[in-house]
């Protein structure tokens, strides 16, 4: 929306001066997704006295001494990398203009920290999803010393008021700053950039500070799109495991405490008395002083380390060596409970939110068949769909905010701007595709099943690699009879086509030029092979 006057941006601002409630409860909820995930104020905000249960010595130590859970988190986000990976997707950038597009292009290749837009998205929206879903991605634009954009993060902290339209907001009104005792409030629409100056009840605009944007909407969008039906409210994309979460992370604080408490043995030993006083203490009259007084030998070790039994009396079973000592082991059973009890949480936790355990049975180690693994994969998939769906629209929304900095004359409406992220996920290890395609290839799978399996296989081999990835899957293309081996090549194509198949890695080896089409090297590829093929002896009838 755009505030027809300045009166009615100042109107906006008098309706919050005090915090409503709804943004309140959404600074709590942020609170504790950042202790969760972020480990921020843990002890603080997790870690409460459970009444009834523990004793106030016992909630201080706990609190004392209880970890973060974040590494928890770390373990649950690790499949999200895969929409980084995925291959597949487009990005196009319809700018007819040679200059605009040029220094479009320059401008989100580095759009803060010398890092290009998408990196930026990848690095920060989808943490800020999980920890601050009604915080804001926000465009900033900075007419002195030089014109600049870039995208920041706006805590839910530093956000007065917003009106949201979906993840859209029609305009923002920051969290008031004090300087030099004045008191400065910056509200922002689809239009105009504004900061005025309280002045008790009245409000003048700061005209040095204020501006028209060239953004055609408000540039803010809400950290995340998930909401419940009727709520303006946004909500994390673990909203479904936080008490999951919170129960890991108190009953972590427990057994901590029990490995503290507990986790040394004990040692004993039966009394061993002085010799020189015959466990008397004293010597004549005077107190002994091989034993300092005390009747037996002291330990070494600190008296609270050690428990001492008397000698057994006549009545009792004689100690005999090696039982003269020893350690009291702690109840590993407890222990041993604890570690059950949390693998146990996590496994729910990760199942909720990806909806599958993928891969190895955690409780029998049993390897899943490919038809298991196949329908695993359905429901992580849907969930990276549904994080990359939230990429995407991010990346696009800012894209177009840019060129519309960039491009005076486009509609600020007007969409030019294309971004679909690849959707070929690569979930399982390389060695797991590897396995899977060898097996497909003893079970003489058609050609289709085989190559979608290999190319599977490369993308996770090379992930990280992309010019290595591109040489290897132009390699696949070219070999001839790529899933065959050189025994059924023989016997169904003959000897000239098995040598064509044994000699194409010595040929590969002379390219150089892997960006040549296939076209080209297949042609290449024969001319050599003639003359380098050998001569197929002829059977003498």
């Amino acid at each position: 929306m755009i505030f027809k006057d300045n009166q009615e941006a100042i109107d906006a601002i008098k309706a919050n001066l005090k915090i409503n409630h709804e943004f309140v409860e959404m600074r709590e909820s942020s609170d504790e997704l950042k202790a969760l995930v972020n480990g921020d104020d843990f002890i603080d905000e997790l870690i409460d006295k459970i009444e009834g249960i523990e004793s106030e010595k016992k909630s201080l130590a706990r609190k004392r001494y209880s970890r973060s859970i974040k590494d928890l988190f770390e373990r649950l986000f690790q499949p999200i990398d895969n929409i980084y990976y995925a291959t597949g997707g487009v990005k196009d950038y319809d700018i007819t203009n040679d200059t605009i597009r040029t220094e479009f292009i320059k401008k989100i290749a580095s759009i803060r920290d010398n890092k290009p837009l998408s990196e930026w998205i990848q690095k920060n929206a989808i943490k800020l999803m999980n920890t601050d879903p009604n915080g804001l991605i926000f465009l900033e634009y900075t007419t002195t010393p030089t014109v600049d954009i870039y995208p920041t993060y706006k805590s839910i902290e530093k956000i007065r008021y917003y009106e949201s339209n979906g993840q859209l907001v029609e305009f923002v009104i920051f969290e008031p700053k004090v300087k030099d005792g004045r008191t400065f409030w910056r509200i922002v629409d689809d239009l105009v950039d504004r900061v005025f100056e309280q002045i008790g009840m009245d409000f003048v605009l700061i005209e040095e500070l204020s501006f028209e944007h060239p953004f055609g909407q408000t540039p803010a969008l809400i950290c995340s799109n998930i909401q419940e039906p009727g709520e303006e409210e946004k909500l994390s994309a673990i909203d479904g495991i936080i008490d999951a979460a919170k129960e890991y992370a108190r009953d972590q604080s427990f057994l901590t405490l029990y490995k503290i408490y507990k986790g040394n043995p004990i040692f004993w030993k039966y009394i061993q008395y002085c010799g020189e006083c015959s466990g008397t203490g004293k010597n004549g009259d005077d107190k002994c002083g091989t034993c300092n007084g005390h009747g037996k030998m002291v330990s070494k070790n600190d008296v609270t380390d050690v428990v001492e039994l008397p000698i057994p009396d006549s009545t009792d079973t004689p100690v005999i060596a090696p039982n003269i000592a020893g350690f009291i082991s702690p109840d590993l059973d407890v222990w041993k409970q604890y570690n059950e009890e949390l693998a146990k949480l996590e496994e729910s936790i990760y199942k909720t939110h990806w909806g599958t355990f993928y891969g190895v049975s955690k409780n029998t180690g049993s390897i899943k068949t490919a038809t298991e693994v196949m329908f695993d994969k359905q429901p992580m998939e849907n969930k990276l769909n549904m994080y990359a769906d939230f990429v995407e629209y991010i990346e696009w929304k800012i894209s177009e905010w840019i060129l519309n900095f960039y491009d005076t004359t486009k509609n600020k409406s007007e969409s030019r701007i294309t971004i679909n992220l690849g959707r070929r996920y690569i979930i399982e290890s390389y060695d797991t595709l590897l396995e899977r395609y060898e097996n497909a290839v003893k079970l003489q799978d058609n050609s289709v099943v085989l190559d979608k399996l290999f190319g599977e296989y490369l993308g996770a081999k090379y992930r990280n690699n992309p010019i290595d990835l591109h040489i290897n899957l132009l390699k696949a293309k070219l070999e001839p009879y790529l899933h065959l081996n050189l025994k059924d090549v023989i016997s169904i194509f003959g000897q000239e086509e098995a040598q064509r198949k044994v000699l194409f890695n010595k040929w590969w080896k002379t390219v150089t030029d892997y960006y040549k089409s296939e076209n080209v090297l297949n042609t290449e590829f024969d001319a050599w092979f003639e003359i380098n093929k050998k001569p197929i002896a002829v059977p003498v009838i």
